[in-house]
């Protein structure tokens, strides 16, 4: 089965989206397959920032569906309003998914410090950040290798309110253009009922968020 076959109906993706002078947008949609090889993708509004698009380089889109990810390299061909984009698909791959969790963009207070520093300075996170049950992306104004070792204080304000103090490993670091740098970073020393209630929060985060992609499609 051809990967716009699983868009027939409307699926919630996520677009790594070509930026000028090299960077990159990372941003979750809503795709549907119109005449293949052509699919369009619904965001939410004031998430684009059109003027920053490269439509010249590729991009990347992914979701998951039984199991494994499905991926596929696509060209800009229209921008069809301010919050819709026509692509065309020009090649696919599809692996058996790694990730154990799913991962849900949110807005946390996050604080990580360098767990090799003596005296270790926290660093404030305010933006939304990406999270799920094995890990965390985040937006940062420094460099970090990969195997840096982080300490993380998450704040989780619902269906249970806690504060979660944790260790992480930086697993990649993006170039996301305009905005900054971004890592990814795997949980490395977490209770086990911290972890639940990061996978509680990013459920519950889910339904919202699919809610508010839902209503997208009707306006």
């Amino acid at each position: 089965m051809s990967v716009l076959d699983q868009l027939k109906e409307y699926r919630v993706v996520n677009v790594v989206l070509p930026l000028q002078e090299g960077g990159q947008q990372l941003i979750d949609g809503v795709a549907r397959t119109t005449t293949p090889p052509q699919l369009e993708i619904t965001f939410l509004p004031d998430q684009l920032n059109m003027a920053a698009l490269n439509p010249d380089d590729i991009c990347q889109v992914s979701f998951d569906v039984a199991g494994s990810t499905k991926t596929m390299r696509a060209r800009i061909t229209a921008v069809l309003s301010d919050a819709k984009l026509q692509l065309e698909m020009v090649e696919s791959s599809s692996h058996v998914q790694k990730r154990a969790y799913f991962r849900i963009d949110a807005e946390l207070s996050v604080s990580y410090w360098l767990l090799s520093e003596g005296s270790p300075l926290a660093r404030s996170i305010q933006t939304p950040v990406n999270i799920s049950g094995g890990g965390l992306r985040v937006p940062v104004d420094e460099s970090l290798r990969d195997g840096t070792e982080i300490g993380l204080e998450l704040i989780i304000d619902g269906p249970e309110p806690r504060v979660i103090e944790c260790a992480a490993r930086v697993v990649r670091t993006y170039n996301a253009g305009p905005t900054g740098k971004q890592v990814a970073m795997s949980f490395v020393d977490m209770e086990d009922e911290d972890q639940d209630a990061i996978v509680a929060y990013c459920l519950a985060e889910q339904r919202k968020q699919l809610r508010l992609k839902v209503q997208v499609l009707g306006r």
